[in-house]
């Protein structure tokens, strides 16, 4: 969000909407999973499964120090220069 985005009421009603979706996600989420674990007694290893896995993403991904890039060879390919005939001998 920029600072010019408070002079546009379209903007901030679209902020605010958003807001308001991801505070009632973040209030029914608990409530929907506990229902669920409650009626299929195998969702709460599949819940626990996904959780332990996304904490592991989470920590190796801060671990590994931001972006991995791979490594600059160093410019153009290049031409092998074979030795002559006389350099041989």
């Amino acid at each position: 969000m920029r600072i010019d985005d408070f002079a546009r009421p379209e903007q901030m009603v679209r902020w605010a909407g958003k807001l308001f979706v991801g505070i009632l996600a973040l209030l029914l989420l608990p409530t929907l999973v506990q229902a669920l674990v409650r009626a299929l007694p195998g969702f709460a290893l599949v819940v626990g499964l996904a959780m332990a896995s996304f904490i592991a993403y989470a920590a190796r991904e801060r671990a590994g120090g931001g972006s991995r890039q791979t490594q600059q060879t160093g410019g153009s390919e290049r031409t092998p220069v074979l030795p002559t005939i006389e350099e041989e001998f």
